[in-house]
């Protein structure tokens, strides 16, 4: 077998981006398109060209499917990532990203994704184990057909080979892979209090959920707030608690910087930095991601100085 890489970023429900810049939207009108992006997107392949943009050596496994699977295939290599495809029925859905620069508005609209069989599953899974990677990040949505238990399943063989597992998704396959215990869980506000029951929209509030994670078992829980920053617990940091804060900026759009920020942990902790270390270069990758129009593309360059201007506290 070829070398391992370093991570193998685990997207199961992956993308073909399109992303329309759209002044002055009008509803109900026929209107002309000034500007347009396709990519190879879903959660884990935007991390996946943060990473790469940071000179990490990255393998996505990733299902896909029909014309629009070959096309995020072929997009995925015209960028020099390193995609691995395993073949499914059904076509590989498509996510509309429409901006309205006049009005710094976004709406997003994402398909719900192609059928799964258990059979294909399986064939991805196989594929995942086979990359032998020591970090291993599970990025996004599980696709229709896939029970959420899955992922309690797949942490728990991941965890059981030694390798490192660091999980941002949602909704019921967030709660099945909380009860996996993956050593790092990165999740926004909004995800965390649906999880917990509660209401996340504070620093207060996320140190809160942060530390309820811990207790579930989880060795690293980070929050982010947007704007507001992000608050990060672990078990294995001294001190436990950090606080990041990002400096005002005049943001492009927020699609993405979630992806950016959890790129930006991932490599930071592989890296054995601090929690505080690690927040500051995840932040600061979540704010450049945050002045550009297309999800996950920063400006390695700025990375470092970016994070200087990231205030850190302690709790």
């Amino acid at each position: 077998m070829a070398a391992s890489p370093t991570f193998c970023i685990i997207t199961p429900n992956p993308a073909l981006d399109h992303i329309l810049l759209a002044p002055s939207l009008r509803l109900g009108t026929i209107q002309r398109v000034p500007q347009t992006h396709l990519a190879a997107g879903g959660k884990g392949l935007n991390v996946a060209r943060v990473a790469r943009a940071l000179g990490m050596n990255v393998t996505v496994c990733a299902p896909l499917g029909g014309f629009t699977g070959q096309h995020v295939a072929r997009l995925a290599a015209r960028e020099g990532i390193n995609l691995t495809a395993v073949p499914i029925d059904g076509e590989t859905r498509i996510c509309t990203l429409i901006v309205d620069p006049t009005t710094d508005t976004i709406t997003v609209l994402n398909e719900q994704g192609p059928f799964l069989t258990d059979r294909h599953w399986q064939a991805f899974i196989d594929r995942v184990l086979d990359v032998q990677a020591t970090w291993n990040l599970i990025c996004g949505s599980l696709p229709p057909g896939i029970a959420p238990t899955v992922l309690t399943d797949l942490i728990r063989e991941l965890c059981r080979q030694n390798r490192y597992v660091l999980v941002d998704t949602s909704g019921p396959a967030l709660a099945a892979a909380i009860a996996g215990k993956p050593d790092v869980v990165k999740i926004n506000g909004d995800e965390s209090g649906e999880l917990l029951g509660m209401s996340v929209t504070s620093i207060v509030t996320a140190q809160q959920a942060a530390s309820e994670l811990v207790r579930r078992g989880i060795d690293t829980a980070v929050i982010t707030l947007g704007a507001q920053g992000a608050v990060g617990i672990g078990r294995r940091h001294r001190p436990a608690g950090v606080i990041a804060i990002p400096p005002p900026i005049t943001a492009r759009s927020p699609i993405g910087c979630g992806d950016s920020f959890f790129a930006g942990l991932a490599i930071a902790l592989a890296d054995d930095r601090s929690l505080a270390e690690a927040l500051q270069i995840a932040t600061a990758c979540g704010v450049a991601d945050a002045q550009t129009i297309e999800p996950g593309r920063i400006d390695p360059h700025i990375i470092n100085t970016l994070a200087q201007q990231i205030a850190i506290s302690y709790w």
